[in-house]
């Protein structure tokens, strides 16, 4: 394990500042340092790097840059997802491949340092980035290819399943002759991968959680097959070739759908896993690609929402269709909003009865609409002209910018970043605070211990502050990126329930990082993000790391260092 997994030791300081995260869980499982060597319940990160850490003591570690790929999780549920023993308090699971050939798996509930084990016997297993990575991060991928896959199984979860590409004789994955493996969190480091048909589109569960079959694509079909890649049923049947399928997202609260929205070559259909059917085709995509859905999507518990733009066309300014679609696929598409902007994104929150979304028009404005239907409101408007949002289902927090791009010097710029908070009723919560942006996702509330998903909403987040321009080409386009990015800020926690900023978590390192991202949950308020920039991808390589606490001062710790 220490070969793949290093123990990196924390500061005596920034240990102690963690050890006092509130008394950590409270569940009773930590002897509060009576010397009994207690099961430990860690923290695990939701992005692409493999690392864990200990609320209590502050220590953690992360696995070395280019040793593995394609890293999974699952954070939730109380039993072991390599011994399925029933610990009573949260466990999890990351999954990974490293660069000896093996997949290994890290159970982040131990009595001591978690240690990777070796699951299967698989030797061949590829850090190459075409194996790895997924949609069009992968040069001429369409925007369904999958290098890994993973179905967590969360009544029987050493059935949880992770899927991996292997390259056929050619030596090269995204070919015709892409062998996929699939592995169990339960398996032996003596048990054999099982070779299957396809990548998974989706998994279906039963109402316990267990995984009960996968849907794949099979030439003009639409298949499920069982929980061991046998039993093949059809589902739906097509004109022609399966050429993209993605499964849409769903708002399921709790539990599991037992039907659920696909896009299948840009034609929006309703696959119903109990009855084995597929509906007619409930809207089409105009200008829909293979390597661009051309919606955006957002799920309530009972409706799927995309938006559709229509570009400008001569005297004709650009404009922008919301539709809705029932759910369990009972009617068509029906057209809910139009609006004279170009629509960025959409969301609908954890909890919430609005749609939310930004359009600009051509300034950025943050607009809304009661789930009951209506007329849209106004939230937030700038006088610039990019801008992003996350909303809870009562506040809405926001980041604006100034954007140029020139196609000829291929360079893009993002001046006048600042961040607010507006609630759903339209009150300024906090005015725009110039050079400053809120973190892509947040601090989540605990799961509780059970075998059934249930959503929770965003207790933290996360403001960046006196944030300074980064520059950064990407390789790929060749472009030049130069943003206000959070490079040297400094991070302020803001309790979603007040709204009030609270700790100062600490200052970040001056780097080449532009954006702070990712999403954690722990009742002992510590958890993993990731800065990022133009040029990265989901190549550990590309990111950084860092290791925080939402409730105490000058916890902010970097555990990588690649921008």
């Amino acid at each position: 394990m220490r070969r793949t997994l290093s123990l990196i030791s924390l500061s005596a300081a920034a240990s102690a500042f963690l050890a006092g995260c509130g008394g950590g869980y409270d569940d009773g499982y930590w002897d509060g340092g009576s010397g009994v060597n207690p099961l430990i319940s860690y923290v695990g990160t939701t992005g692409v790097f493999a690392a864990w850490a200990d609320s209590h003591t502050g220590n953690f570690a992360a696995a070395t840059i280019g040793s593995y790929a394609g890293k999974r999780q699952s954070l939730r549920g109380s039993i072991d997802f390599l011994t399925g023993q029933d610990l009573h308090q949260p466990a999890g699971v990351e999954i990974y491949k490293t660069s000896d050939g093996h997949i290994r798996a890290i159970a982040l509930a131990s009595y001591g340092d978690p240690h990777s084990q070796q699951i299967s016997n698989e030797t061949a297993a590829t850090v190459d980035a075409t194996c790895s990575l997924s949609g069009t991060q992968v040069t001429g991928a369409n925007s369904d290819y999958a290098g890994v896959y993973f179905a967590a199984d969360l009544q029987n979860p050493v059935n949880s399943a992770y899927f991996y590409r292997l390259p056929g004789l050619d030596g090269a994955c995204n070919t015709g002759d892409d062998v996929v493996h699939m592995v169990r969190t339960g398996m032996s480091p003596t048990d054999a991968p099982i070779t299957v048909s396809a990548m998974p589109i989706a998994t279906v569960h039963s109402a316990t959680g267990s995984i009960t079959g996968f849907v794949i694509k099979s030439g003009a079909q639409l298949v499920m097959v069982d929980n061991t890649f046998a039993n093949p049923v059809v589902l739906g049947t097509f004109a022609s070739t399966i050429g993209v399928a993605t499964a849409l997202p769903v708002g399921t609260l709790q539990g599991y759908p037992t039907a659920q929205l696909f896009l299948v070559d840009g034609n929006i259909v309703s696959v119903n896993y109990a009855s084995r059917s597929t509906s007619a085709p409930l809207f089409t995509i105009p200008g829909w690609t293979p390597v661009s859905n051309g919606a955006s999507f957002a799920a309530s518990p009972t409706a799927l929402y995309l938006s559709v733009n229509t570009p400008a066309a001569g005297s004709t300014p650009e404009s922008a269709n919301i539709y809705m679609i029932p759910a369990d696929g009972s009617a068509v598409a029906s057209v809910i909003d139009t609006e004279a902007a170009h629509i960025d994104s959409l969301a609908f929150p954890v909890g919430g009865t609005d749609l939310v979304w930004g359009e600009t028009a051509p300034t950025y404005t943050i607009r809304a609409m009661a789930q009951s239907g209506g007329s849209p409101f106004t939230l937030a408007t700038s006088s610039v002209n990019g801008g992003t949002f996350t909303a809870t289902a009562t506040t809405v927090y926001y980041t604006t910018w100034a954007s140029v791009t020139d196609t000829t010097a291929k360079t893009v710029t993002r001046t006048g970043t600042s961040s607010a908070i507006v609630g759903m009723n339209g009150s300024v919560i906090q005015a725009p605070i110039a050079n400053s942006t809120f973190a892509s996702g947040g601090e989540q509330q605990p799961w509780p211990d059970d075998t059934v998903t249930t959503a929770t909403p965003l207790e933290t987040m996360i403001q960046v502050q006196n944030l300074a321009p980064v520059t950064v080409t990407d390789p790929t386009n060749g472009y030049s990126y130069t943003v206000d990015g959070v490079s040297g800020g400094t991070l302020v926690a803001i309790d979603t329930a007040t709204n009030s900023p609270g700790v100062t978590i600490g200052v970040l390192p001056n780097s080449h990082a532009a954006y702070l991202t990712g999403t954690f949950r722990d009742a002992g308020h510590t958890g993993f993000m990731e800065a990022t920039n133009a040029a990265s991808t989901n190549d550990p390589a590309t990111r950084d790391l860092y290791l925080l606490n939402t409730h105490q001062r000058d916890t902010l710790l970097r555990v990588t260092n690649n921008l």
